[in-house]
C-alpha cells in the first residue's frame, strides 16, 4: 500500500537493511532542512550534520540507504527527486526563485495556521507529514499563499500596471540570499556518493 496519511500511521522510523531506525519526525526539525542545505560549510559537512540531526542513531554501515530514507522522509514519502518535485502548488515552471523559506516566512506561516486551522505552531507538536499536508492546503486568501504566488508568478502577458505591482511584491518578499546558493542535484548527488564511499572505506 502506498503511503496514505489517512489510512496508515505516520512513520516515526525508517527501515534500513531490515532494521527499524528511529528518525526525528517533528515539523520543527524538518523545517530546518533547507537552512542546513543552504547554510555554510561544504557538502560533506552538511550531509554529516543532516544525518546527525535527523537520526538519533546514525546507521553508519548503510549510509547510502540512510541518506535515501532521510530524503524520502523529507519528501513525505514521495519517491521523486527533490529538485524535480512540485514543492507547492505555486512552485510551477514560472521563475527560478523558491516559493518559500521556512526561516524567513515563519511569521506568515504561523499566522496562516492560526487563522485557517486554529493551530498555534508555537506550542503544537505535529508530525512533519501532517504539517506539510496542511501547509500545501493553505487557502489562496492566506497572506502566505499570496506571498508564494508573488515570488513564483511570471509577469509575461500582464498589463503594465499589474506587472509593476507584481514586480514590487517580488522585491518586497524576495527570499534573502536565495540565488545561486544551491548546487545542482547532479553535483550534490556526486558529492554525497563520494562521502558515502569515503566513509565505507574508513569503516571497512
Amino acid at each position: 500500500m502506498k503511503n496514505n496519511i489517512i489510512l496508515t500511521a505516520l512513520p516515526e522510523s525508517v527501515e534500513i537493511d531490515g532494521k527499524q531506525y528511529t528518525i526525528r519526525y517533528g515539523f520543527r526539525e524538518w523545517m530546518q532542512w533547507d537552512s542546513i542545505i543552504d547554510g555554510s560549510g561544504n557538502e560533506v559537512e552538511k550531509i554529516e550534520k543532516l544525518l546527525r540531526f535527523y537520526y538519533p542513531i546514525v546507521p553508519m554501515e548503510k549510509l547510502e540507504e540512510a541518506i535515501d530514507k532521510m530524503l524520502w522522509f523529507y519528501r513525505c514519502g514521495k519517491n521523486i527527486e527533490p529538485e524535480n518535485e512540485t514543492r507547492h502548488r505555486y512552485q510551477r515552471k514560472t521563475t527560478n526563485e523558491p516559493a518559500y523559506s521556512f526561516e524567513q516566512d515563519a511569521p506568515y506561516i504561523y499566522a496562516a495556521f492560526l487563522d485557517q486551522y486554529n493551530i498555534d505552531l508555537a506550542v503544537e507538536d505535529m508530525h512533519w507529514w501532517k504539517f506539510m499536508a496542511l501547509f500545501e492546503s493553505l487557502s489562496e486568501d492566506a497572506k502566505m499563499s499570496k506571498i508564494m504566488y508573488y515570488r513564483k508568478a511570471s509577469t509575461s502577458g500582464m498589463s503594465r500596471d499589474r506587472r509593476a505591482f507584481i514586480n514590487e511584491m517580488k522585491k518586497l518578499y524576495k527570499i534573502r540570499d536565495s540565488s545561486g546558493r544551491r548546487m545542482t542535484l547532479e553535483d550534490r548527488n556526486r558529492k554525497w556518493r563520494e562521502y558515502v564511499l569515503k566513509r565505507q572505506n574508513e569503516i571497512g
